[in-house]
């Protein structure tokens, strides 16, 4: 019985503790967030982590992406992005929750996109603000398309 209760007890700790909590070490990310007025609800881990190439600008998803962000993507190419997703709460794009993808280049965030949670649908990009690139972008989709591949093909 002695041995029983502390392994229930680990056991329930470990239960208990997952991928929902906000580690301290995303402090500077969710005060990101919250700087943007969302609640955030959980800390879903890394999505991705890639080194940002030209090549990865001009294809699908990637394009998209970073056509939805406030920076130049030159900046940061051959830089290593990790993509940490979050859910919050407060969001613009859905009533409900709505899942959150910052992007930081050596732990510092950049900019990020936003996608309603438990959505399966195919499409959709949004930014981190609930934005389309049409609603960001001063021009057509076909031509904001063929200028960023220009730019980024050289």
């Amino acid at each position: 019985m002695k041995v029983f209760i502390p392994i229930m007890v680990l056991v329930l700790l470990v239960a208990c503790s997952g991928r929902n909590e906000l580690p301290i070490e995303r402090s500077s990310t969710i005060a990101y967030i919250e700087e943007k007025g969302y609640k955030v609800l959980s800390y879903e881990g890394r999505s991705s982590s890639y080194e940002l190439t030209k090549e990865k600008l001009i294809g699908l998803p990637y394009m998209m992406y970073w056509g939805l962000m406030p920076v130049d993507p030159a900046d940061y190419i051959g830089k290593t992005v990790n993509v940490e997703k979050f859910i919050v709460m407060n969001h613009p794009l859905a009533k409900g929750k709505v899942d959150v993808y910052v992007y930081e280049v050596n732990s510092v965030p950049i900019g990020g996109t936003s996608f309603p949670h438990g959505d399966k649908s195919d499409g959709g990009y949004w930014s981190l603000e609930g934005k389309t690139l049409e609603e960001l972008q001063p021009k057509s989709f076909q031509d904001w398309r063929e200028e960023w591949v220009n730019k980024y093909s050289e």
